[in-house]
C-alpha cells in the first residue's frame, strides 16, 4: 500500500513538473465581430492550436509567429489555446461584441496561462517579426526568441496615473522579458536573449516602430464597409471615391477606391493631397507618413483599395482639402474635394 501510494505521489510530482503552470496567468478576453480581423504576436513560433467553435476562425502560416483571427456573425463566447514551440501556453476568450478597440495583440511570455516541457531536440527558432515596410505583412527573422530556462513567470503589470494596474496584454504593448544570462550555452539550440542593466519596462509599437504599426492598421481597414458616400467624382471610366476616414491616436487613415470600369488598361502616376486656402494662390501639399496598396497600374474591369495615412489635420471654414489623381492618360487628372464637414468629422 505505502510503495503503491508512493507511486502515486510520483505520478502526481512528475505530471506538476511537466506542465509546469504559472498560476498567476489568466486568460485574455478578445472583443472581435464580423467587420474586423485580429492580428495575434506570439514571441516565438506557433506550435499548436486548439481551434475555436466553428463561428471564428484562426490561421497562421507554419513557424510563424503571428496568426490571424475572424469572426462570422455570432452571440457565442468561444475559446482559443495557442501553444509557442518554446513550451508557453496562452489562453484567449473569445467575445463577440459590436465595439472593437483592440485590433493588435502582441503577446509576451507574461502574458502564458503555463508551460509544457519542450524536448532538448526541438530547436527554438529565433520569432519573426513584420517588416515596417511591407504592407503584406511579409515576417523576416531579426525578433530573438525567449531563452529558457524562464521558470514561475507572471504577468507583469503595469499601472496607470490612478494607481490601478493594468495588464500588459492591451493594444500593441510589448513587455520585455527578463533574462538571467548573457552567455550562450552548450545547447546551442537555445538562443539567450541580451538585457541591459535596467527594470523591465513597455515597448510601444506605435512609438518604436510606427511603420510597421501602420501597415498592421491598414490591413485590417483597408476592406471595411464605406462609411462616407457620395464623395466620388469619375473622368471618363475612371472613378476615384473616398470610402473613410478612420482616426487613430494621432492619425487620420483615408481609405480610398479607385475603380476602372473599362475594358482598357489604364497607367496612373500618383495619388497627393493638398490644402488651400480661399483666396490665396498656392496650396500647401501634405506628405503621406505610409501608403498601403496603392498601385500604378490599372487593369481590365479592376479596382485598387488603398489607405493613406496622414497626420491629423482640421480645417477651417476657409480651407479646402484636395485629393488629386494624377497620370491619367499621362495628360488628365481627377480632383476630388471632399466636404469640410467629413475631413473633420
Amino acid at each position: 500500500m505505502i510503495i503503491k501510494n508512493l507511486k502515486h505521489l510520483f505520478f502526481l510530482l512528475l505530471l506538476s513538473i511537466q506542465i509546469g503552470y504559472a498560476h498567476s496567468g489568466e486568460p485574455i478576453t478578445i472583443a472581435l465581430n464580423e467587420s474586423n480581423i485580429i492580428t495575434l504576436i506570439f514571441p516565438a513560433p506557433i506550435l499548436n492550436v486548439v481551434e475555436p467553435s466553428s463561428d471564428y476562425m484562426f490561421s497562421h502560416e507554419q513557424q510563424s509567429n503571428m496568426g490571424v483571427l475572424k469572426a462570422s456573425k455570432t452571440k457565442h463566447l468561444s475559446n482559443l489555446t495557442i501553444t509557442t514551440n518554446d513550451g508557453y501556453i496562452y489562453s484567449f476568450v473569445l467575445d463577440p461584441s459590436k465595439d472593437v478597440t483592440n485590433f493588435v495583440y502582441v503577446l509576451t511570455v507574461s502574458n502564458a496561462v503555463g508551460r509544457i516541457n519542450v524536448s532538448p531536440n526541438t530547436p527554438v527558432k529565433p520569432a519573426p517579426f513584420v517588416q515596417a515596410t511591407d504592407p503584406k505583412l511579409q515576417a523576416d527573422n531579426t525578433s530573438p526568441a525567449i531563452s529558457e530556462p524562464a521558470p514561475n513567470v507572471k504577468p507583469v503589470l503595469t499601472t496607470n496615473s490612478t494607481g490601478a494596474t493594468q495588464p500588459t496584454s492591451q493594444l500593441v504593448g510589448v513587455t520585455t522579458p527578463e533574462v538571467t544570462e548573457n552567455t550562450r550555452p552548450e545547447d546551442h539550440s537555445i538562443i539567450p536573449v541580451a538585457i541591459e542593466n535596467q527594470p523591465v519596462h513597455d515597448i510601444d509599437l506605435y512609438t518604436s516602430e510606427p511603420q510597421t504599426y501602420y501597415s498592421i492598421f491598414c490591413e485590417n481597414i483597408h476592406i471595411e464597409k464605406p462609411t462616407i458616400k457620395n464623395v466620388s467624382r469619375k473622368v471618363g471610366v475612371i472613378e476615384l471615391k473616398l470610402n473613410d476616414i478612420t482616426l487613430d491616436k494621432n492619425e487620420m487613415y483615408f481609405s480610398l477606391q479607385i475603380i476602372n470600369g473599362s475594358a482598357k488598361a489604364y497607367t496612373i502616376k500618383d495619388l497627393k493631397f493638398f490644402i488651400k486656402s480661399k483666396g490665396a494662390k498656392k496650396e500647401f501639399k501634405i506628405e503621406p507618413l505610409y501608403v498601403y496598396n496603392f498601385r500604378n497600374d490599372l487593369g481590365v474591369n479592376s479596382e485598387v483599395n488603398a489607405v493613406y495615412v496622414l497626420k491629423n489635420i482640421r480645417l477651417s471654414e476657409k480651407q479646402q482639402l484636395f485629393i488629386v489623381l494624377e497620370g491619367l492618360d499621362h495628360e488628365r487628372f481627377i480632383l476630388l474635394t471632399p466636404p469640410n464637414n467629413v475631413v473633420n468629422r
